[in-house]
């Protein structure tokens, strides 16, 4: 089984900025078609992360997405992400300033965890 999850980003450049150059992970840019507008994946095993513009998803599901704006994004969803560098990953979060949650020391599953928001309020936990 695949999982699929899409993603709405009020900036993608500041989305592939974050999840490239500050996370340290790969991402792809793409066009599903000529009329689309542009898409970032990231994946991760056997599951792609799509982020598309919000307003792109706002017009072409209007029933579905309107008023995407009105809730935070990912009430009740947390992204976990094993980064290839969380050292690196760290120093760039303090770089940029971005304000952490929390980091801990998960003694119990033995590995390190950092927790923030990305640009569009999505909670990332990053191992």
């Amino acid at each position: 089984m695949s999982l699929t999850l899409t993603l709405a980003v009020a900036d993608l450049d500041r989305t592939e900025f974050f999840y490239r150059d500050i996370l340290g992970l790969q991402l792809e840019t793409f066009e599903p078609a000529p009329e689309f507008p542009r898409v970032l994946l990231l994946l991760c095993g056997d599951t792609a992360i799509l982020f598309r513009r919000q307003q792109a998803l706002e017009a072409s599901h209007p029933a579905l997405f309107e008023h995407l704006d009105r809730h935070p994004k990912g009430v009740g969803m947390t992204l976990e992400l094993e980064l290839p560098d969380l050292e690196a990953a760290r120093r760039a979060i303090d770089r940029q300033q971005l304000h952490l949650l929390y980091e801990l020391d998960d003694d119990e599953f033995k590995r390190r965890e950092i927790w923030l928001h990305d640009p569009d309020g999505y909670l990332l936990i990053l191992t």
